[in-house]
């Protein structure tokens, strides 16, 4: 007896895990996940993201590294981090700015950038990954010069 009640406990159990991967149409849902993110047609290829930008002399605008433009390893914090300074009010956004544009300045790979751009730019996701990483357009939301650098 106690075998079949454990047989047949297991049985419900298996049951009650493969029951999601039925739904019509699929539900994300414990304890099977089909990955919706990954599994559905995205309604449109395009993403926004804000990022902040190193302007260089000639003109070109470079992607700034995380730890440049938010202080943090980690690529999706940073992206937050932008977002939330940059709508945070016109103040703290300046100050967010500066600071990134005085990192900037201390950093050997970008010290030749004229200023520092933060812009909330439009990407065709699947062209980024296919070779094109020019995004669709570009909407600056912040501009801040680089600090001036004193002779020693």
């Amino acid at each position: 007896m106690p075998r079949l009640l454990a047989h047949l406990f297991s049985l419900a159990l298996l049951g009650a895990m493969l029951i999601p991967a039925l739904r019509e149409p699929p539900a994300d849902s414990f304890p099977l996940s089909d990955y919706p993110m990954f599994s559905q047609e995205r309604a449109s290829p395009e993403m926004i993201l804000e990022q902040a930008l190193a302007v260089l002399p000639d003109g070109r605008r470079r992607p700034l590294p995380s730890l440049i433009s938010a202080e943090n390893h980690e690529v999706l914090q940073s992206m937050m981090t932008i977002h939330r300074e940059v709508h945070a009010g016109s103040a703290r956004a300046r100050a967010f700015c500066q600071a990134i544009a005085r990192r900037v300045a201390a950093d050997e790979e970008f010290r030749s950038a004229v200023a520092v751009e933060i812009a909330s730019s439009r990407f065709d996701a699947v062209a980024y990954f296919e070779g094109a990483p020019e995004p669709l357009d570009r909407v600056v939301l912040m501009r801040c010069e680089m600090p001036s650098v004193e002779a020693p």
